[in-house]
């Protein structure tokens, strides 16, 4: 089995990809940072509370042998759970997803409506591209707006 651990793909474009500011962030797929981390239903929660303040990402994707998206683990999980557990111990099986093409917008209204603190981020074949935060949608909105530089 793959070490999925050291999985990270995905790119955070730059302002230089396109003249228009904000137009780099019109899609989903615009806000994935790296590395997307995951990790396997058995990784101790040690090491995941390891990754998760490495990596300074809120949270990662858990996948089972076959590699199938089995849920997500977020910092608030970790934080709640007894360092000797493992990641299915405390992941929701319950994830919510949006292809990289689907628009900020759309994203939002799922975070809100949801009250989710991240949405993962698939290709055109369900495959994970990154993790986008509340607060990596809450900066789009800041900067479209003008009040603060990409």
């Amino acid at each position: 089995m793959k070490n999925l651990a050291s999985i990270a793909i995905a790119r955070r474009r730059t302002e230089d990809d396109d003249d228009e500011p904000t137009a780099i962030f019109k899609t989903l797929g615009g806000l994935v940072h790296d590395p997307a981390l995951v990790v396997d239903l058995a990784t101790p929660l040690v090491e995941v509370r390891r990754l998760l303040v490495a990596y300074r990402v809120p949270a990662v994707a858990v996948f089972d042998a076959s590699e199938r998206l089995r849920g997500v683990v977020t910092r608030t999980d970790v934080l709640g759970a007894k360092t000797e557990g493992v990641a299915a111990d405390v992941m929701s099986a319950f994830v919510f997803a949006l292809p990289a093409t689907s628009s900020v917008m759309k994203a939002a209204a799922l975070v809100g409506y949801e009250s989710v603190g991240q949405v993962l981020v698939t290709d055109g074949a369900g495959k994970l591209l990154g993790i986008v935060s509340a607060i990596d949608i809450v900066r789009y909105f800041a900067v479209t707006a003008g009040a603060l530089r990409s």
